[in-house]
């Protein structure tokens, strides 16, 4: 995370923009780096734009047979027809350039329309929603900022200018870049902010003169929603359209993508016969509401804690003089220095909260104690923990192998050389894995519930800890094992989407495995 910076010398008062000194920075180490070299997520973590981001999905769009992407067409309305198997949602779609209107025949609508969803609207679904007191605007330029912050370097730089107050996203110190700045639409309406008044704000934020490429700007309110129902009959809300908050943690993109990874496979097996479809949409809404509520609450709470800190520097006044004056006096006051420096400190969760991201567990009632203790938890709803592993005879030969090669500064050869495949890789994307030691008594039960999950269509297979794989490090062996008691004979069962659907005991049949599948699939 990049640091507050602190004011460069000019008439008049302090110009607090990034080519100037810092009063502090939280401290807050790279969640990735940390994770692959403590062995938590075996991913790295990266700050990418929404724009760059959706481009890439664009680009893996077009490549797949499978997707009929009509782009230029806007949804009308949806509307369940039939009974039984003949029910399915008829919809109506429109061309925006022509005024042509087709209908599409589907088995179900998912609507990823935005905050403002139109899909959300047409259903009637009220949303439980805490409108905030600070206005933004997000200004989208491109600059080279890396002779400006040099070794400075963080994922974002609080501006405390009191003409730019708020913090750079750099996304790419050497292009692109976004803004958002905190304002008072009482003093300046959102008309006044021209491409004229952006580029101003801009150059305030930066400090010095650099060419900027203004793109857009757009105001928002740090403001959260999450819809109270996430489906009504065959039409589902994922992403922003069941929830938006502030992208203040970085929370909001990520948990709509957690959305579709926890619906698609239960949508696939409805669509193959071994799902009912009330009960995966009902699990879907009971698993992935929870978690964009605390997310949701947790981003107005970075925000807040951002915007306390920015006006603790006494940069409020709309006069921009007497704003800079006051808080060159506020930065000389020792108490009010040190109340900055504690507001620095609590900035921690605003980056580091992992537990957010991937340490949910699907458990009703269930809270992390805070945002950034990553903790893996070895249970029914987390997701499987990471470790490294070290494939058997072939095992996992279809999957590449993770490269860490541009971790050569902080890891040593050999773990390089180890690590390469993870625990989360054996889990099947379209079935249930199941997990136990090869001492086990499952070595021997296991074809039962094999043969049983056959009759009902349900896709299942059987990875052995000792014969299809071994774990490469020492203290991670050890936790995964104990955590799982697996050398104590128990069996984990792992939903396609890399949760832990249950954890089942030696005495337990194959038959009570079988069974508590078919239940989670409503098929029992």
């Amino acid at each position: 995370m990049g640091p507050v910076r602190h004011q460069s010398e000019r008439a008049g008062g302090g110009v607090f923009a990034l080519r100037a000194d810092e009063p502090g920075r939280p401290g807050c180490e790279s969640r990735g780096e940390r994770g692959v070299t403590r062995g938590n997520p075996c991913e790295m973590l990266h700050n990418i734009a929404q724009p760059d981001f959706e481009a890439m999905v664009m680009r893996l769009i077009e490549k797949n047979s499978n997707v009929d992407l009509r782009q230029g067409w806007t949804w009308m309305s949806s509307e369940e027809v039939g009974e039984g198997n003949d029910a399915h949602v008829s919809t109506v779609i429109k061309n925006t350039y022509t005024g042509e209107e087709t209908t599409v025949k589907s088995s179900l609508v998912i609507g990823c329309d935005g905050a403002n969803s139109r899909v959300r609207q047409s259903l009637g679904i009220t949303a439980d929603a805490e409108d905030g007191t600070e206005t933004m605007m997000t200004i989208h330029f491109s600059a080279d900022l890396r002779p400006v912050v040099k070794d400075r370097v963080g994922m974002l730089h609080w501006i405390m200018d009191p003409m730019a107050r708020g913090f750079i996203i750099a996304y790419d110190l050497g292009g692109n870049q976004v803004l958002i700045h905190n304002f008072d639409p009482q003093h300046h309406s959102l008309e006044s902010f021209t491409e004229d008044k952006c580029r101003a704000i801009v150059g305030a934020a930066i400090g010095q003169d650099v060419p900027v490429k203004f793109h857009s700007s757009m105001p928002w309110l740090l403001r959260r929603q999450v819809a109270d129902e996430y489906f009504r009959g065959r039409v589902v809300l994922a992403g922003d359209s069941a929830h938006s908050f502030p992208p203040t943690g970085g929370l909001g993109l990520n948990s709509g993508i957690a959305d579709a990874h926890n619906l698609a496979y239960k949508i696939s097996a409805v669509y193959h016969g071994w799902a009912d479809l009330p009960k995966v949409l009902n699990s879907y809404q009971t698993e992935r509401r929870p978690v964009a509520v605390r997310n949701s609450m947790q981003s107005v709470r970075n925000g807040r804690k951002i915007f306390a800190l920015l006006k603790a520097l006494k940069n409020t006044d709309p006069d921009v003089d007497v704003a800079r004056r006051e808080m060159a006096l506020a930065l000389r006051d020792p108490q009010q220095f040190a109340l900055i420096q504690e507001l620095i400190k609590e900035q921690v969760e605003h980056f580091d909260n992992l537990m957010l991201h991937i340490g949910y567990v699907y458990e009703p009632g269930w809270n992390p104690k805070n945002a950034t203790d990553f903790t893996p938890a070895y249970r029914t709803g987390a997701r499987l923990p990471h470790a490294w592993i070290k494939p058997r005879a072939g095992f996992l030969a279809h999957l590449p192998e993770v490269d860490l090669a541009f971790l050569q500064d902080d890891l040593e050869p050999t773990k390089i050389a180890r690590w390469k495949y993870s625990t989360l890789d054996l889990v099947a994307a379209d079935s249930f894995t199941l997990l136990f030691d090869q001492s086990s008594h499952w070595a021997g039960k296991v074809d039962g519930v094999l043969a049983d999950l056959n009759k009902s269509r349900v896709p299942v297979r059987a990875v052995q800890h000792g014969r299809d794989f071994d774990i490469v490090e020492e203290q991670q062996r050890h936790g995964w094992l104990d955590g799982f008691n697996l050398l104590e004979g128990n069996l984990v069962v792992v939903r396609p989407d890399q949760h832990i659907a249950f954890l089942a005991g030696p005495a337990e049949s194959a038959g009570d495995v079988a069974q508590q599948i078919r239940e989670t699939l409503g098929t029992a």
